[in-house]
């Protein structure tokens, strides 16, 4: 419910396009709404001007496609207070805008042109970023470098471990293929996926991306300022989770239980990892994505308030006005959202000109959450497509560039085997699992040095899935509908099996070629031929050694090992900082609690207190006036007597 009251307000409307600055009297604006989330904010504001020349310099710039940047201060007018709070500032980007122009006067000559303009602006991410659709792929780089390379104009702090990590792989897939998805939804995406905090301040117009809700030091509200509060409480869950790792030696099921789960029901995560820290990290994960949400208060002002209420402002409802069983007396409030719609009493074009207060007819109501809420609000958003598939040539060291060599990156640590393969569209190389892949296990085939093949690129990982092409001489004539096999490094090396028809007849015949050392095998109808023949002129060359795999393969063992090393100790060190925010929250709250119950205690032995001194003062009273009745009567007997 809102209430609507009459205020008189003071706003400051500075609009910046193409480079230049246009200031527009408070007066002038005849509407204006804010809609403030703790993520970011959507407004509109209407505002008249008077023109004595079309080709002002605000009406041609207007129509320029310039970038409009909006900034709207909205303060009260209170001379009661010896220091009123800070304005409410929002400052964005406008998002669309409307112009209406109306003439004054009859007298053509005098005709005078009033024009309505219209923006409707929103913060700096919500209007870039929803725009912006990259698809990237990044390695050892962490989550921070990727958003400052993306930030474009706006402002961003960090105070969360886990953005600064390297990453092997970091990959963006939300361009026009994945559609309705963008750069917004990515970063929402990211935060919700890994349980972060996305919080915009409205006063700077900066965002911070954190492991946990900032804190601060709380406000009184004044009562006399609140029309009405409601209590809110969010529907509780009703289910339970299960994390599966569907591993076929050793796979495991993880319940994680849920108070207010209904037995039965379940929402399951399905794993395919064979890294048990990973996996335990991920029920780390789902068990703080079970917690219930805390119950919310909706204010609706009959007044201006006298303290900050922009989202993220910490508040508290205390103080003998408020009734004393009130739901969160006493109690630090964080504001969620923030509603304000103010319409200008005087709506004609030539009121308040240049003026720069008026009076509003408006409705402003506040949605709170408790302080030590540990869940994020955030909006909607969609989550990016993966994988995506982009063509790779295996990455393999040494040799010549037809050579067929392979290269196996072994894991020490948790004997976890890989292939490289590096994508020209970024010139970058990632890892995938060396598995069999469309082979069964008593085939090994492991692809070739610049083999075109195609890689699936999740957000954090990719894999193999197929091959593109044949290597260089594998292929046989058409004619002999033929199949053949070749092993070994390249011509002047290796080993063929070729099976072929020949006068419509099978032939197969099998060739070992090292230099000028050949061996042939053959057998067709009727015939099994074997040659063993070494030509001179071409001897084997001098054997070099080239320890280029070895090399590479020490590599990306030292390279693995670190990372997980890495990402082990940030693992922990972000483990030991929940639990410790979690231990003090958990303290603070008891605190609280132990406040608050002595609070009710004093106040109980207090009004107790107030009772027996009130029945005292009676009983005092009826004595006295007892008396005075005793008195009355002797002085009337003593009347008598004389």
């Amino acid at each position: 419910m809102r209430t609507a009251f009459q205020e008189e307000l003071k706003p400051e409307l500075t609009l910046t396009i193409g480079g230049k600055s246009f200031s527009i009297p408070g007066g002038q604006i005849t509407h204006l709404a804010v809609r403030l989330a703790s993520h970011g904010f959507t407004a509109s504001v209407t505002f008249w001007t008077s023109m004595e020349k079309k080709d002002s310099p605000l009406f041609t710039a207007f129509q320029k496609p310039d970038l409009v940047q909006v900034r709207l201060a909205v303060a009260a007018v209170d001379p009661a207070l010896d220091t009123p709070p800070a304005p409410l500032v929002v400052q964005g980007l406008a998002r669309s805008r409307r112009l209406i122009a109306e003439p004054h006067g009859k007298d053509k000559k005098s005709e005078r042109v009033f024009r309505r303009y219209t923006f409707e602006f929103a913060d700096a991410a919500q209007v870039l970023w929803r725009q912006h659709r990259p698809v990237e792929l990044h390695t050892d780089m962490s989550m921070q470098e990727v958003l400052e390379a993306h930030k474009a104009s706006i402002l961003l702090s960090y105070d969360w471990a886990a953005l600064r990590q390297k990453q092997e792989m970091l990959c963006l897939a939300v361009g026009a293929d994945a559609p309705g998805v963008s750069f917004y939804d990515f970063v929402l995406w990211y935060v919700h996926t890994h349980n972060g905090v996305f919080a915009y301040d409205t006063q700077k117009s900066e965002y911070l991306l954190a492991d946990s809700k900032p804190s601060g030091t709380a406000a009184p509200i004044d009562r006399l300022q609140v029309a009405h509060v409601e209590t809110k409480l969010p529907p509780p869950i009703r289910h339970g989770t299960r994390v599966l790792n569907a591993l076929a030696n050793g796979p495991t099921t993880t319940p994680i239980a849920q108070p207010q789960a209904v037995t039965g029901v379940s929402h399951d995560v399905l794993l395919r990892n064979p890294i048990t820290s990973q996996a335990e990290q991920r029920q780390k994960l789902e068990k703080t994505r079970l917690q219930v949400r805390q119950r919310q208060l909706h204010l609706s002002f009959k007044d201006f308030p006298s303290v900050p209420v922009h989202p993220g402002a910490l508040v508290r409802m205390e103080g003998s006005l408020w009734p004393a069983p009130l739901t969160g007396l006493d109690e630090d409030h964080r504001v969620l959202e923030l509603e304000l719609e103010a319409h200008a009493e005087s709506e004609g074009q030539h009121d308040n000109q240049q003026t720069l207060q008026a009076q509003y007819q408006m409705t402003m109501s506040a949605r709170l959450e408790s302080a030590s809420e540990p869940l994020v609000t955030l909006p909607l958003f969609r989550a990016p497509h993966y994988p995506i598939h982009v063509e790779a040539l295996v990455h393999s060291p040494g040799g010549e560039p037809q050579d067929r060599r392979y290269l196996i990156v072994e894991d020490e640590k948790t004997s976890l085997a890989w292939f490289r393969m590096t994508v020209p569209l970024w010139n970058q190389t990632v890892s995938v699992p060396a598995e069999p892949t469309h082979f069964p296990g008593q085939f090994f085939f492991p692809p070739y040095k610049n083999t075109r093949v195609l890689v699936a690129l999740h957000f954090a990982h990719a894999e193999f899935d197929r091959f593109l092409d044949w290597k260089e001489g594998v292929r046989t004539p058409q004619d002999g509908q033929g199949d053949q096999i070749l092993l070994g490094w390249n011509k002047s090396s290796q080993t063929a099996f070729t099976h072929d028809f020949q006068e419509d007849k099978p032939v197969w015949r099998m060739l070992r070629t090292n230099g000028g050392d050949t061996q042939i095998v053959r057998m067709k109808e009727g015939n099994l031929f074997i040659q063993v023949k070494e030509s001179q002129s071409g001897a084997a060359p001098t054997p070099t050694y080239d320890v280029s795999p070895q090399v590479e393969a020490a590599k990306g063992d030292l390279t693995t090992a670190v990372g997980g090393a890495v990402g082990e100790t940030s693992a922990a060190y972000q483990g030991a900082m929940a639990s410790v925010r979690a231990k003090m929250k958990s303290a603070q709250a008891e605190a609280k609690a132990a406040l608050t119950g002595a609070r009710t205690e004093v106040g109980a032995k207090v009004a107790e207190a107030k009772s027996g001194l009130q029945g005292a003062t009676s009983r005092l009273s009826q004595g006295v006036s007892e008396l005075g009745s005793a008195a009355e009567q002797a002085k009337a007997a003593l009347e008598k007597l004389r």
